[in-house]
């Protein structure tokens, strides 16, 4: 021990600063990032005054210290301990006094350390070695091909070495420096000074050690259109679990909010998420939106809470100066005053320097509806039926006091200023806001509409009413008509339109409606009727839809049903196909009953023949009818095909005639034959007056089971849709199977000129073109279902009608009309948002404006994109990290989920997601985000540098050991030969000496 007993007082502050010393050099090479630990130098300073007791408690107490407030460094106290001690042991040895003795000391030190870290490391941590450099030499020898473990080690000793090399050569040096430090100074004066000094150097270093530690980082007629709207409710089965909605409304990024009694949702055209981690909103009377897009909450119990992108910015509430914690409506003014409607009164808020209450109304007390206009007017009403006005923040005088009609139960303003109010007896007022005064515009009633709840204005300035007993639109000219909406009838308190045009209805009762836009328009809901049709066809201004139980004939223009002579005549009978001839005479084919024509006489009534098997038919039960170019009528039916001419039976064909299968399912008249469908029989051809030809299994076809035979003009073959698939005839009777088409269980097919094919099928409805299907291509046709507002069902061996481009399919739910032309709706507005990205677990923030940043250690990248979409739409969505993916992926909106990319080569990568056109995949909304996975430092060239440069100092090091090793040998050698050279010398000298 160097420390003599007169200054053993000097071991306990010589001790600390030893420590914090050590402390201090980590946490300065940690937030440098040092190639070195820096942990050692008081320990081996301690080690070498001290003795090796001291140098192992301070090694062992570095460690424990540093891995309070770091994790994992705790357990390298052994590591620790162990150095400490051999130092102390070492400097009794005098290793300090030579250069040599301390590099040799301190390449003992660093393999000593290396084997036990090592060990502690890979049992510990899976080999983890906790720096940064040392990781990075890991890796880098990895990727060179060594083994693991190996590496491990190698990465390992390359810091120890370094840190251990500098440790000592700063104690060599600092001894070399006391020495001469000593001579200048007197022994007993610095006796003296030494403690006064090194209480405030101590005090200086403990302080800074704490502020450089690492702290851890945290990171046409509109009524007419709403009812071509496809209808759909939500309630607790569809994730609104309270079952019940108060309010709706809609931020400016597009996402849906719904207020119930069971908390607040958002829901973003997929799933509803309860907001359950918020306490201050666990049950929700109104919603409001602001200008600058912040969202206001008011509750039942809590007062209101204010969101801003999806966080809470602040509550106000009873201990703010709020009335009462339960909020009945909110609404702000042009002047920024935010006006609070609650059970006690009426709040002012101002968000200017701070949320504060800046006035109460205690005299307006129950309010329960608020509105305000750009023009500084705000009006609220109470539930006794009172009405206040307000103008910049102040109670105006109430101009609707007449002393007939003072009592309101609803008020909201519109776009242009009119007021808009509901009174208890169901009759609204519009006034117009004049200087001089309110006018009163408008009173009326609407029939049906009971306990109207708010008001709600459209772009096309018409009106909706939401009631306790429906909904209601009336436009300009104030032509009112109620909504069917089936069953959600019930307490309509709001309402709202999205970005996309849809709308959404609340119901504290029922929970939400959304009507989506459609193009397809489900005609029986007009009429309030569902059946199975199977046949449609439109003649005299009117639809004629044939059912099982008879014939619905609509006015389509008027929204009505039809009671006519025809309709009492086939009552109860079941009516298979309806076709409208070149005469303009409507043919009925039924089951049961055979066939009628209907003709209007000369003074328009209805003419009626019917032909059944006592004129001739081969039975009663027929299923098609088609018109000749002669003008012959043909007929199938089940026990055959006959044709009329000059309404008399011509000819009739049975299996008598030839018919391999005489049940015909369907009519085609091609070239200079007539073709039937068989049930069984495949196809015969009927030609100057005989069945000349059957085509069945063995010719080609897929099934003898034909369910239609339909002509492509575009063509000029015939696609023929048997029981199992698709087959296709040319115009030189050459019949393949189109056994590429994805679907089998289809039932009709719809052609026209320009080659686009619809196939009407148990699926929905494909889209193909005709000459992909000729070609027989393996492709992906789109398809036209629920998911695209078509939510019936087709019926197999039914006859849809086509006039114009609007076709008339027959469903299991009624006739539901689409334009063919103009069925493609998807929406051309979506909302695109990626605001986090997970990067091994972790949410980040990530923005279309700024490159996303990766850490070289980064494993996985996860990313959800949220698509809002509210539409029945179900588009394409195609995404593509370019950089990595070798091709874009596509999918279906609905089937998108997480993104997730591992083990990413640090590059710049470029994430591009798009929405696509379904049909012809033109892009309809895309974004691009960049993201870079920064370069591993061992694969900078610079650090590559540094290991070579380590290594070759390791080499240099190892040289000159053995090199000096060799040489001291040489030199020992040397001496004792000498001495020994001496010894003889003398020796001989001593005895002649003697003999002399």
């Amino acid at each position: 021990m160097l420390l003599k007993a007169k200054k053993e007082y000097l071991i306990v502050p010589f001790t600390v600063l030893a420590l914090l010393i050590d402390l201090l050099g980590r946490v300065f090479a940690e937030n440098l990032m040092l190639p070195l630990w820096c942990d050692s130098v008081g320990t081996f300073f301690i080690a070498y005054f001290a003795g090796p007791i001291c140098g192992a408690i301070v090694g062992f107490a570095n460690n424990i210290i540093y891995g309070i407030f770091v994790d994992h460094q705790s357990v390298y106290c052994v590591t620790g301990a162990f150095i400490g001690f051999l130092a102390g042991y070492f400097a009794k040895k005098k290793v300090f006094e030579s250069q040599f003795l301390t590099m040799t000391i301190g390449m003992g030190l660093a393999v000593i350390s290396t084997v036990i870290s090592v060990i502690v490391s890979i049992t510990m941590y899976g080999g983890d070695i906790g720096n940064i450099w040392a990781s990075q030499v890991m890796r880098f020898f990895m990727d060179a091909g060594f083994p693991k473990y190996v590496s491990f080690v190698i990465g390992q000793f390359y810091i120890e070495f370094l840190d251990k090399l500098f440790c000592v050569e700063i104690i060599y040096l600092l001894i070399k420096f006391a020495r001469f430090y000593r001579k200048k100074r007197d022994e007993n004066s610095e006796e003296k000074i030494i403690p006064k000094k090194i209480a405030p150097f101590l005090t200086f270093i403990f302080a800074l050690f704490f502020v450089l530690l690492p702290k851890t980082a945290f990171t046409q007629n509109f009524a007419d259109e709403w009812d071509s709207y496809v209808q759909t409710v939500f309630s607790n089965p569809e994730g609104l679990l309270s079952g019940e909605a108060n309010d709706i409304e809609q931020t400016n990024d597009g996402k849906l909010w719904i207020g119930t009694y069971a908390g607040l949702f958002k829901y973003d055209g997929s799933k509803f998420k309860l907001m359950s981690d918020i306490h201050s909103v666990k049950s929700v009377n109104c919603l409001f939106v602001d200008e600058e897009g912040r969202l206001w909450t008011g509750t039942n119990d809590s007062g209101i809470t204010i969101f801003i992108n999806e966080r809470v910015m602040n509550v106000i509430d009873e201990e703010s100066g709020l009335l009462s914690n339960s909020v009945k409506d909110i609404v702000s003014d042009t002047d920024g005053n935010y006006y609070i409607g609650t059970t006690e009164g009426i709040s002012l808020v101002s968000l200017s320097g701070g949320v504060k209450i800046t006035k109460n109304y205690e005299q307006i007390k129950n309010v329960t509806k608020m509105s305000a206009d750009k023009f500084g007017n705000v009006v609220a009403v109470t539930e006794r039926g009172e009405l206040f006005c307000f103008k910049n923040g102040e109670i105006c005088c109430s101009f609707l006091k007449d002393g007939k009609n003072t009592s309101f139960q609803s008020v909201d303003f519109s776009e242009d200023g009119r007021l808009f109010l509901a009174s208890p007896d169901d009759s609204i007022f519009i006034y117009s806001l004049t200087p001089s005064g309110p006018n009163l515009v408008r009173k009326f009633k609407i029939p049906g509409i009971e306990g109207i709840n708010s008001f709600y204005f459209a772009e096309n300035k018409g009106v909706f009413v939401c009631s306790d007993t429906g909904i209601a639109f009336f436009d300009e000219s104030f032509k009112a008509k109620k909504l069917y909406t089936n069953n959600f009838t019930n307490s309509i308190d709001a309402m709202l339109i999205d970005y996309q045009g849809n709308l959404w209805f609340s119901s504290s009762r029922l929970g939400l409606l959304e009507m989506c836009k459609s193009t397809f328009v489900e005609l029986f809901s007009e009429i309030e009727e569902t059946s199975v049709v199977n046949s449609t066809e439109k003649w005299q201004g009117l639809l004629f839809c044939g059912t099982d139980e008879g014939l619905i004939i609509l006015d389509e223009e008027n929204e009505k049903k039809v009671e006519n002579k025809i309709s009492s005549l086939l009552n109860k009978i079941r009516i298979r196909c309806l076709k409208v001839d070149s005469m303009n005479n409507l043919w009925i084919a039924t089951t049961g009953s055979g066939i009628y024509k209907v003709s209007l006489d000369s003074s328009g009534e209805y003419e009626i023949k019917n032909f059944s098997q006592k004129t001739g038919l081969p039975g009663n039960r027929f299923r098609n009818i088609c018109e000749l170019k002669d003008g012959r009528i043909a007929v199938a039916g089940d026990y055959g095909v006959a044709f009329l001419r000059e309404d008399a039976v011509e000819k009739v064909f049975t299996a008598q005639d030839g018919f391999a299968n005489e049940k015909s399912l369907c009519l085609l008249e091609y070239k200079n034959g007539c073709y039937v469908g068989s049930d069984g029989g495949g196809i015969s051809k009927i030609e100057n007056g005989q069945i000349v030809k059957n085509i069945g299994k063995k010719d080609g076809l897929s099934s003898n089971v034909i369910l239609r035979m339909v002509y492509d003009s575009f063509s000029d073959g015939v696609f023929i849709v048997t029981s199992n698939g698709i087959c296709y005839t040319s115009e030189k009777g050459e019949v393949k199977k189109l056994d590429n088409f994805p679907y089998s269980n289809n039932y009709d097919m719809i052609c026209d000129s320009d080659g686009t094919c619809w196939i009407l099928g148990s699926a929905g409805i494909y889209v193909a073109q005709s000459k992909d299907l000729i070609e027989n291509l393996k492709t992906e046709y789109p398809v036209i279902n629920a998911k695209h507002g078509f939510r019936s069902l087709l019926i197999a061996n039914s006859w849809p009608c086509l006039e114009n481009d609007n076709l008339y399919l027959c469903c299991d739910s009624g006739a539901v009309k689409v334009n063919m032309s103009k069925y493609d709706m998807a929406s051309k507005s979506y909302r695109m948002i990626l605001d986090f990205a997970e990067v091994d677990g972790i949410k980040q923030k990530i923005s279309r404006s700024d490159v996303f940043k990766l850490s070289p250690q980064t494993q996985k990248l996860v990313l959800e994109p949220e698509i809002l979409n509210y539409s029945l739409n179900d588009p394409y969505v195609r995404y593509f990290l370019v950089g990595n993916d070798l091709k874009p992926a596509e999918c279906l909106l609905s089937e998108l989920g997480k993104i997730s990319y591992s083990n990413l080569k640090p590059k710049t990568y470029v994430f591009k997601i798009s929405i696509l056109d379904g049909l012809n995949g033109n892009v309809i909304e895309s974004a691009n985000y960049t993201i870079e996975k920064e370069t591993e430092m061992y694969q900078k060239n610079w650090f590559k540098l540094y290991v070579i440069l380590t290594g070759s100092l390791v080499l240099v090091w190892l040289t000159w050991f053995v090199t000096r090793v060799r040489s001291q040998k040489t030199l020992l050698k040397q001496k004792y030969e000498l001495e020994y050279a001496k010894k003889q010398i003398k020796m001989v000298n001593e005895t002649i000496l003697s003999i002399a």
